[in-house]
């Protein structure tokens, strides 16, 4: 995809370039920086003042040839962030509406409706009014709408932020079967460091409508770059893992992550060939200079401090410890443990304080 955009806006003026060729790409940056007017211009619902769009060697927007498709006609599946559901229609009938665009008729509309309905589990909900749906509910029901037009692209602008954490975490597998599933090229706007590290492919930061960097989520959201310029509420731990062995009676499972370190986090059923994602808020770490004894924690892991970083009245510590942690703490913490870089620490992690995604 080719997306290089100028628009002038109140504040500052989004003027984006970048080529890439993902299936899930981020956009990802703090609120105000343009992510939305961004996808807006994709979806032809906002003027373009000079730049390119193409997707799949489809050509929407060209200043310089004097293209410009109109929203019908770029053939692309919108989300926004509060699904924007018809009230004075149920679920299926809204569902329906989006399968209309797509020309299909009897069985093939048939067919592709209960496809999306089965994947996204939202069978038992179809003949509800749009009215009594949850939240998580709504974006499900949306969801299926946009991919039942048959797009070429689907966008997503920030559909999890209006959710609390525990409806967030049970959306999150849905978005990742859309993506399995479909196959569908993704853009995903959002704010959350967790979202991009558990759905997409690749990633483009933006900050106050400009482009500050582009690459791989695991390896540009730990870098310099991006931790230096995140707000200090986007900043967690994400590690990819595999199951080692479950211990039902004693409530905990050990997993492994990619780089090798094994961690004990909440029972699950084993499933050895399987990879997941666990978070870990860098709140959650305690941090010793001593190895201690004599406690309920199920992890405790040597490492030794690489990086110490003001964000705001606290302080990010990169903790290299078999895998890349992130730390806060106070900067009173910081003094009174002598911290410094290369310091020799000691990681106190509560097996309970990961989290399933």
């Amino acid at each position: 995809m080719l997306l290089r955009c100028r628009i002038p806006l109140p504040n500052f003026e989004l003027d984006i370039d970048a080529s890439f060729a993902a299936r899930v790409t981020a956009i990802f940056g703090p609120s105000g920086s343009g992510k939305t007017t961004l996808l807006d211009a994709i979806a032809g619902v906002k003027e373009v003042a000079a730049g390119e769009i193409e997707i799949e060697g489809k050509v929407l927007f060209s200043s310089a040839r004097r293209i410009n498709c109109s929203p019908q006609e770029r053939n692309v599946g919108y989300v926004p962030q509060e699904g924007a559901l018809f009230p004075h229609l149920s679920v299926k009938q809204n569902i329906l509406f989006g399968a209309q665009r797509t020309g299909d008729t009897g069985k093939a509309r048939t067919s592709a409706m209960d496809h999306v309905v089965d994947v996204l589990e939202i069978g038992a909900l179809l003949d509800r009014p749009v009215t009594k749906l949850s939240g998580g509910e709504s974006q499900r029901v949306a969801l299926a709408r946009a991919i039942l037009c048959g797009p070429q692209l689907l966008l997503l602008d920030e559909p999890l932020a209006a959710l609390d954490i525990g409806l967030k975490e049970k959306i999150l597998p849905y978005l990742a079967r859309v993506r399995d599933e479909f196959r569908l090229p993704i853009i995903y706007v959002t704010h959350n460091m967790t979202e991009v590290l558990t759905l997409a492919d690749w990633v483009l930061m933006i900050r106050q409508g400009r482009l500050i960097a582009q690459g791989v989520p695991k390896e540009l959201l730990h870098s310099t770059t991006a931790i230096a310029s995140m707000d200090e509420n986007e900043i967690e731990n994400v590690f990819t893992v595999r199951t080692v062995a479950s211990d039902r009676a004693g409530g905990r499972s050990k997993v492994r992550t990619e780089n090798g370190l094994e961690l004990y986090i909440p029972y699950l059923v084993e499933s050895a060939d399987l990879f997941f994602q666990v978070r870990l808020s860098v709140d959650d770490i305690l941090i010793g200079t001593q190895c201690p004894e004599g406690l309920s924690a199920g992890n405790i892991i040597p490492g030794k401090v690489r990086k110490i970083e003001s964000l705001a009245d606290q302080a990010l510590l990169t903790v290299e410890a078999g895998d890349i942690f992130y730390v806060r703490l106070t900067p009173a913490a910081v003094a009174r443990l002598e911290l410094r870089e290369e310091t020799p620490v000691f990681l106190i992690i509560k097996a309970r304080s990961f989290r399933l995604l």
